[in-house]
């Protein structure tokens, strides 16, 4: 995102610098959001508009000027999702604040529409709850409490202390509109991907930012400064997406649970179109959604990749890996497979059917015998499962109602049967154990760190609590290999000494 800046009596106000957030909009009123943002600021700042609030009637036709009013966000028999970029000064954290610059920062302007919008759909729709998920990143540049003067705090700090803020408005917001349940609110911290210090530290770099441009053209750190900006400014954001979603009651951490059923290791050397087969939560079948590799709606699982008449990808991509993504996304299902729950536990039963193949199967006029693999994430799409069932028959994995594994799993991953010769497991290499810490200069725990890795899919948890290292990864200067073991996670920022 370009850096936006004017100048108004000798100040320098920028669109996004040092510790105020910029963000990424992926939608086709992005450029008008831009110009409302900085119309906003100016306005705000400017001499005609000394007070820095601004009346509802002149919201509302500056908002309808840039098209912001124009769309319907929550729809009956659908619910609906708003993501609401928010711009912070550095250090602060109530939705509207001035900073020490003088610059009025306003994020209850965009956000009050929603919650009004939100509101009204809740009190003529039963059965609907809010929904806040607030997307938060941080970048390395040190953290400092500017609003409330406490001083200097500790990665993730802020995030939380802006999480809360936002919190408490939002409900009190709903109550006041008579909304009887306050919004679910989840906080989804993103660790920082620019980890590298200013050459000269933070108080030369400081020193750059708050230069003139005349200044920063004869730094000679002025290039590197100019770059490490650009990626500390990526890093930093908070989003905001409000959603509308059904009240499951007991239920509520099933909805849009994601089930993965999924050829996706070259090395099992699959290769055939006896490969399609029905997915069943505790017997009822689930159907294909966003993601999978054959496209949404399917009501098999496809992992065909022979190249024949039955692979979706044609002959294009002969043994390629294959995706499937079932989505637990509308109550009249997730109501349907807790009513099958034979256990009475809340459970979820995943099974498999064979869809044989009638054009030139090589299976017996059966499906094939490899195993899938099988990934989980749930409601606030964090992976729970990363296995690969024991055995080649129907059952897969049992998950608890929020989609943690319950049993099932633990498989050893063969080569196919695709592959000329007997059927062996596959040789892998001897894996190094190892220890594992996150970068000084990263804004994540240990822990924090893990749990990022299992939700790439580059690691997978082992039954002893040790990892094993699915993807190669780095943490400078040391790099984990495939089939590494992770056997002792130290703290942030230890001297991890690798075998030469």
């Amino acid at each position: 995102m370009p850096d936006y800046k004017y100048q108004k009596n000798s100040k320098t106000v920028f669109w996004s610098n040092g510790r105020t957030h910029g963000f990424g909009l992926k939608d086709k009123n992005l450029n008008l959001f831009y110009k409302f943002i900085i119309f906003i600021i100016k306005l705000q700042n400017s001499m005609a508009y000394k007070h820095s609030l601004l009346f509802e009637s002149e919201k509302n036709r500056i908002r309808e000027m840039y098209g912001l009013l124009t769309e319907q966000r929550f729809v009956a028999g659908k619910g609906g999702s708003v993501d609401i970029p928010c711009l912070y000064g550095p250090g602060y954290y109530s939705l509207k604040h001035t900073d020490k610059s003088g610059t009025a920062f306003d994020n209850e302007i965009l956000l009050n529409p929603v919650i009004d919008e939100a509101a009204e759909f809740l009190k003529n729709n039963v059965g609907w709850i809010p929904k806040i998920t607030i997307t938060s990143g941080e970048s390395i540049i040190p953290n400092y409490d500017s609003e409330g003067g406490t001083g200097p705090k500790v990665v993730g700090w802020l995030s939380t202390a802006r999480k809360n803020k936002i919190e408490a408005y939002v409900n009190l917001k709903l109550k006041t509109l008579k909304v009887t349940k306050p919004a679910q609110v989840v906080l989804l911290f993103q660790e920082a991907k620019t980890l590298v210090l200013p050459s000269g530290g933070w108080p030369d770099y400081v020193k750059w930012r708050k230069s003139t441009p005349e200044e920063k053209n004869v730094n000679p750190k002025n290039r590197e400064y100019t770059n490490l900006k650009k990626g500390y400014d990526k890093d930093q954001l908070t989003k905001i997406t409000f959603t509308v979603i059904p009240d499951l009651g007991p239920y509520q951490c099933t909805f849009n649970v994601k089930i993965g059923v999924h050829f996706d290791n070259k090395q099992i050397g699959h290769t055939c179109d006896d490969a399609r087969y029905q997915i069943l939560a505790n017997g009822i079948p689930l159907t294909t959604s966003q993601g999978t590799s054959c496209g949404a709606g399917l009501s098999y699982a496809d992992m065909n990749n022979g190249g024949g008449q039955l692979d979706c990808k044609g002959t294009k991509d002969r043994g390629g890996l294959r995706f499937n993504y079932f989505k637990l996304d509308n109550k009249a299902l997730i109501d349907k497979i807790m009513a099958a729950d034979t256990t009475k536990k809340g459970h979820i039963r995943l099974t498999t059917k064979c869809i044989p193949n009638t054009i030139n199967n090589t299976h017996g006029g059966g499906c094939h015998t490899d195993v899938p693999h099988i990934t989980v994430n749930d409601t606030d799409g964090k992976l729970t499962v990363d296995t690969y069932p024991k055995a080649n028959d129907a059952y897969l994995v049992t998950l608890d109602k929020c989609g943690k594994l319950v049993s099932g799993g633990g498989g050893v991953v063969k080569v196919s049967d695709d592959v000329k010769g007997k059927s062996t497991e596959t040789k892998k290499p001897v894996g190094r154990k190892l220890a594992y810490a996150t970068s000084e200069t990263g804004t994540l725990t240990s822990e924090q760190g893990i749990q990022n890795l299992l939700s790439k899919g580059l690691i997978s948890k082992n039954s002893d609590k040790t990892y094993t290292v699915l993807k190669s990864f780095g943490i400078s200067p040391n790099t984990y290999l495939e089939n590494d073991i992770i056997n002792k996670i130290l703290p942030k920022g230890s001297k991890i000494t690798f075998p030469s």
